[in-house]
């Protein structure tokens, strides 16, 4: 019944901002977005914290909590631009999106090997996946479900619309994503989480070591698919998707220095858009919650090898 109570209120959220022009919907998610930065103070302290800690030596107090007071709108502009998705056609949303690199995806996918797509929680996220596959690049995006199973259902629905496959992050199993890759498929994830436990190994994120998902550099290591970093940037009104070329991955022969470097080269490269764009990123995320173990360095922690099979949880 509480589930079903939640449901129901954000459907009425939803009613009220489709009611309204979309210009003047996104004007009222930026406000909410300011409006949750002075009442929500724990999340408001986090994004604090992390930016002190990230960009403090080069920012001051209140250019960092401008950057923090950006990124709450931010979220509040992509919460909303992401419910009017439904109601837009194909032609409106790309209206509203500009490519740049689309001849890279092309290019690593001529390749034959599948495509994985890094990205990050990171400008308006949702709606990369979107833009993709409006423009014929359909994939299977892993997530994590939400617990409202009404809620997870509705947003499920609005991710799948245009063509895309929402996977399991709890329950796919690896060998699924590698048989996918193997096909050509392209799958996409965003890599700027903490995780905890075995299945992460510690990279740098601004300097301090942050427990991050190896599961992606062995899954890119065991299939060689090219590994395209994609990132959507907010901007004049709209947006404007940005294609890299595919990143090198160096082999060193030793494994677990494989997966060190790959999942550190990921890392940097997410890094190196928040830097640039800062009041884009998920700023609010506890990203160094996970300590590294003090008597086992990073690049000595266990690790399976390519060729043994690998957790569903593990990816």
């Amino acid at each position: 019944m509480v589930q079903l109570f939640q449901y129901v209120s954000v459907r009425i959220i939803i009613w009220f901002f489709r009611f309204f022009p979309s210009w003047l919907s996104v004007w009222i998610g930026s406000i909410l977005g300011r409006l949750f930065y002075y009442l929500d103070r724990r999340h408001r302290r986090v994004a604090l914290d992390n930016l002190q800690f990230a960009l403090g030596d080069r920012n001051t107090e209140n250019e960092l909590r401008q950057i923090a007071l950006s990124s709450f709108q931010n979220l509040g502009r992509s919460a909303v631009e992401f419910t009017l998705l439904p109601t837009w056609t194909r032609q409106r949303i790309l209206e509203k999106v500009e490519v740049d690199g689309f001849e890279h995806y092309l290019a690593a996918r001529a390749q034959g090997k599948g495509v994985i797509l890094l990205s990050a929680h990171f400008g308006n996220w949702e709606w990369m996946g979107t833009v993709l596959a409006i423009r014929g690049v359909a994939m299977h995006v892993v997530v994590r479900p939400i617990d409202n199973c009404y809620l997870d259902r509705m947003i499920k629905g609005w991710r799948e619309r245009y063509g895309n496959f929402v996977i399991n992050k709890k329950t796919a199993p690896a060998v699924e994503l590698v048989k996918l890759l193997k096909k050509g498929v392209s799958v996409g994830f965003l890599l700027d989480q903490n995780k905890s436990g075995s299945e992460a190994v510690f990279v740098d994120y601004f300097g301090r070591p942050a427990a991050t998902h190896k599961g992606l550099a062995i899954l890119a290591l065991r299939t060689q698919a090219p590994v395209v970093p994609v990132f959507m940037i907010r901007q004049n009104g709209g947006h404007r998707l940005v294609i890299e070329k595919p990143l090198v991955l160096n082999r060193t022969g030793t494994l677990k220095r494989d997966i060190l470097e790959v999942t550190a080269l990921f890392t940097r490269k997410i890094e190196s858009y928040v830097r640039k764009y800062p009041d884009h990123w998920f700023w609010v995320h506890r990203r160094w919650k996970t300590s590294p173990p003090s008597s086992l360095p990073s690049s000595e922690k266990p690790t399976k090898a390519l060729n043994e099979p690998v957790s569903g949880s593990e990816l």
